[in-house]
């Protein structure tokens, strides 16, 4: 069975660094480095999207936006312009469950199935094998698929039918993306009443306050001032954007979170869209006047 990868950045890399210890991969992408990287292991380049659609039975992508998804797929010189019925294309975009939806629609009249597997733990969970994947697809879909996510990670869960894993994955930003800046405000708030940001963390992670952005990121980074964690500011701020909209078409209120958009908004207007989203930190310390992160700090 051949298997083909779309997107090879931060996260998409080390899905296919993962994903190809297991199947051999034909691979695509803009950046001719990214590639060559994969092929350096073993993966197989592609030219172009139209020759690895029709050379593939499964097809996994990995961008930043839905509507480079749609634009991979439905595209001039597109996935679908050589995609044969019967293949299956996985989204682990994270991505629009209401766009998903309509591609799905429309990939359906073509025969060709499209089901999403966002996933989340960060590309360091990727390349270690223990990410969580997020799925969404029919019951025959997900047994279809689950062999190929297992090589990627045991983490794997059905979350309903297609749209159903990108809202999961939604939901699981929302709630990550109002825990980091509730986190960064409170170390501010101990650090402004005289506790050490590493006393605070410490104590933190001791009480009932202990959170997963605490112990993985707050603690061992960003009180070391180690700024760079491979994801920006700017999609950050689109994937709360769009849980936001998610619960306004749910008819779920989003009081905390509008109010994690919109301080995400105003890092993006002082620090800039494709800023590390840990740099938050420093807007937080501006604010309180504050120094959780070090003067020495680093983006690299």
């Amino acid at each position: 069975m051949d298997i083909g990868y779309v997107g090879l950045g931060n996260m998409g890399g080390a899905l296919a660094e993962r994903l190809q210890l297991t199947y051999p991969l034909i691979v695509h992408d803009q950046n001719e480095a990214a590639v060559q990287r994969l092929a350096q292991n073993g993966a197989t380049p592609s030219g172009s999207l139209g020759d690895l659609a029709s050379r593939c039975e499964v097809i996994l992508l990995c961008l930043p936006t839905s509507d480079q998804v749609r634009d991979v797929i439905f595209g001039e010189g597109g996935l679908a312009t050589a995609v044969k019925p019967g293949r299956l294309i996985v989204d682990q975009t994270t991505g629009d469950p209401g766009a998903t939806r309509a591609m799905g629609a429309e990939l359906a009249r073509r025969g060709v199935d499209l089901i999403d597997a966002p996933v989340s733990g960060g590309a360091q969970g990727a390349k270690n094998g223990t990410i969580s994947i997020m799925v969404g697809a029919a019951s025959e879909q997900y047994v279809r698929i689950h062999p190929i996510l297992a090589a990627i990670s045991p983490n794997i869960f059905h979350a309903g039918g297609i749209g159903a894993g990108h809202a999961m994955k939604l939901v699981n930003n929302l709630i990550s993306g109002a825990q980091r800046l509730l986190t960064l405000e409170g170390v501010a708030l101990a650090m402004k009443n005289g506790i050490e940001p590493q006393k605070a963390v410490e104590i933190l992670m001791a009480g009932g306050g202990r959170n997963s952005y605490l112990e993985k990121i707050m603690g061992p980074r960003v009180i070391n001032g180690k700024l760079a964690v491979g994801f920006t500011l700017g999609l950050a701020h689109k994937d709360v954007r769009l849980a936001c909209q998610l619960g306004i078409d749910s008819e779920v209120p989003m009081f905390f979170g509008n109010l994690t958009r919109e301080f995400l908004q105003m890092c993006i207007s002082e620090m800039g869209r494709d800023a590390q989203v840990d740099t938050a930190a420093l807007v937080v310390d501006r604010l309180a006047g504050t120094h959780v992160v070090p003067p020495d700090y680093s983006l690299d």
